[in-house]
């Protein structure tokens, strides 16, 4: 799920603890629909839990993989061997595997004999580009947020120093992130006054759910990354402080939603435009603290790596592979609350044994070969 190919000594443990409650997060959302729907707590956890583990795993992935492409615009030639070379590393640490389960998503849909119109985007990432991802493997709208962001992002800024090559690299690093950032916003301002819509779960897979009104979650936390690599003392000095307005701003959210009732049908405007902006600076002012986690307690490092390690795995097959057979083959209907929870342990439990087969012996595999062949060369750190 999030690049977790970081050498074992470099490793912080708030990062990985994060990693790990993403996934852990985005589990939770998706297993409570073997339970009947209801508006009760859990209905509400799972909603919480989805929409920020989701935001989590773009501005966590943003800013790991953000610092990579900071340094190696500003401290590096950036010719076009590096540009392929860092694009060829970043596919092959996500399209084998996800490659491997899109084929067994269209093995399953053709034995059920269900559609697969519009199938071929699929491979290319662009199945939500601009538009609501179909019925498909519906939890692979994440991957191209995430993924053209950064394709987008490295590749203007290579057009960009080719024709501006005397401008200062970091005036042309900034100005392409915060345009990209700011057009991702006017598409949402666009949306919001084209549409009227007032149901929330077509907003989920309208906005919510499409790369372009998406990927300014991942380029906020490509920008942390940045900031952070040159102003490490900054934030470590106020990192209480941004964790003090995380919260303040995670309890505006929760009473613009429970308390004053914000919903698309009298605040279309809150949802369509700063809703998600707003989940993104939530995220984001908690970094500054875990960052500054670098080690943590012996009992836990273990499980918290071993979560990190298969998050990728986990996320590509829990939901339409496990998930959508194991419902497949027995019937919830008749199936009592104890019986119910016999059954999401179960489910649990297979998809993390499945997860580790697949990570051990495809994705590392795949990610051993990666390592070895694309290898970043950071070097010439003078300031350019």
């Amino acid at each position: 799920m999030i690049d977790t190919s970081i050498k074992t000594d470099n490793r912080i443990f708030g990062l990985d603890v994060m990693r790990a409650v993403s996934i852990a997060m985005v589990l939770f959302s998706h297993s409570t629909v073997i339970y009947p729907e209801n508006d009760g707590i859990l209905s509400k956890l799972k909603d919480l839990s989805g929409f920020f583990g989701i935001e989590l795993f773009f501005i966590l992935s943003g800013f790991l993989v953000g610092s990579s492409i900071y340094k190696l615009f500003i401290y590096n030639e950036y010719g076009f061997g590096e540009v392929k070379n860092f694009l060829f590393r970043r596919m092959f640490r996500i399209i084998p595997s996800y490659y491997l389960v899109l084929i067994i998503n269209i093995i399953i849909y053709i034995c059920f004999a269900f559609s697969l119109r519009e199938v071929w985007k699929y491979f290319f990432l662009m199945q939500n580009v601009a538009t609501p991802i179909p019925a498909f493997f519906p939890e692979s709208w994440s991957l191209p947020v995430k993924e053209l962001g950064y394709v987008i992002a490295v590749l203007l800024l290579y057009v960009f120093v080719t024709f501006f090559s005397n401008f200062s690299r970091k005036k042309i690093f900034f100005s392409v992130i915060f345009s990209m950032l700011i057009l991702s916003f006017l598409a949402k301002v666009n949306y919001h006054f084209h549409s009227d819509n007032v149901d929330l779960s077509v907003w989920s897979q309208s906005v919510r759910g499409v790369m372009i009104y998406r990927m300014d979650s991942v380029l906020a936390g490509l920008l942390l990354g940045c900031l952070f690599f040159e102003h490490p003392h900054f934030f470590k000095r106020n990192k209480l402080l941004f964790a003090g307005f995380g919260l303040l701003f995670f309890l505006l959210f929760l009473a613009s939603v429970m308390i004053f009732k914000l919903r698309l049908d009298n605040a279309a405007w809150f949802w369509n435009i700063f809703c998600l902006p707003l989940a993104s600076v939530i995220v984001l002012m908690l970094f500054p603290m875990m960052l500054d986690w670098k080690k943590g307690p012996k009992r836990l490092v273990t499980p918290v790596k071993f979560a990190c390690d298969i998050s990728y795995s986990v996320y590509l097959i829990h939901y339409s592979i496990v998930l959508f057979l194991m419902m497949r083959l027995f019937d919830l209907k008749s199936y009592s609350q104890s019986e119910l929870h016999i059954f999401t342990l179960s489910y649990l439990t297979v998809t993390l044994l499945l997860s580790v087969v697949f990570y051990h012996f495809f994705e590392k595999p795949i990610n051993k070969y990666r390592l070895s062949n694309f290898k970043l060369r950071l070097i010439n750190f003078g300031k350019k």
